[in-house]
């Protein structure tokens, strides 16, 4: 009995640290992809990867799974593994999406959303504007981070379970394209400037205008994006 419980125990903490290696490695090759170390369309060499991060091959194949099913690679039958191309198309798709998810989120969470939220929403972006307008070079990937995780908060009030489910699935590609267009720091600020201005108008329960200024948000986001692209 006792053995059988160890061997129970061995199994657990055996699939518990092949876990934690697998989310390393999803982790890595996520930050190596949204800030531009790997570029769209590069191949990436499984052998080079398992050796700079320390890993064995089969967790590594599993990472891959799982950034696949994200949109930030590509596997393709006997020649291998490459970063996702963003075309006009997918541009097109992950805004228009962000456009319905967001706009709805907000919507939904003026209606629902009591004293703590705003209060919450507010300490957000107020280190949204503590980024941008501190002292030294802006932190993109930090921006991008709380830019997330004000909408993430959104959906949350709203208490719209598959929205929220959906908005987690686009993170990480909205994540790629906004690392990119933060480095416009003019659309840096006019980010920070909507991000005031919705939270003032779920403040005043103004749906109508916490929805508009969701929306254009998000259009000037995309018009960004396509330029960085060369698209217009």
């Amino acid at each position: 009995m006792l053995r059988r419980g160890r061997r129970h125990l061995v199994r657990i903490f055996a699939a518990m640290k092949i876990k934690s290696i697998v989310d390393h490695a999803v982790n890595s090759l996520e930050d190596m992809i949204v800030k531009g170390k790997l570029k769209p369309g590069q191949k990436i060499k499984e052998q080079e990867i398992s050796s700079r991060l320390g890993i064995s091959r089969p967790p590594l194949r599993e990472a891959f799974k799982i950034l696949e099913s994200e949109g930030l690679i590509r596997r393709e039958p006997r020649r291998g593994v490459f970063v996702s191309e963003l075309k006009d198309k997918d541009i097109w798709e992950i805004y228009t999406l962000k456009l319905a998810l967001y706009s709805l989120a907000v919507s939904l969470a003026v209606d629902r959303m009591k004293n703590g939220d705003i209060d919450k929403m507010e300490k957000i972006v107020e280190r949204m504007e503590a980024v941008v307008y501190g002292q030294g070079q802006p932190d993109v990937i930090k921006y991008e981070e709380l830019n997330d995780l004000f909408h993430e908060t959104t959906a949350n009030i709203a208490g719209h379970g598959r929205l929220k489910k959906i908005h987690q699935s686009l993170s990480n590609q909205v994540k790629r394209m906004a690392y990119r267009s933060f480095q416009d720091s003019n659309h840096l600020r006019q980010s920070c400037e909507y991000h005031r201005k919705i939270v003032e108008a779920m403040k005043n329960r103004n749906k109508e205008l916490a929805e508009m200024l969701t929306r254009e948000h998000i259009l000037k986001g995309l018009e960004v994006q396509r330029r960085i692209e060369g698209l217009e």
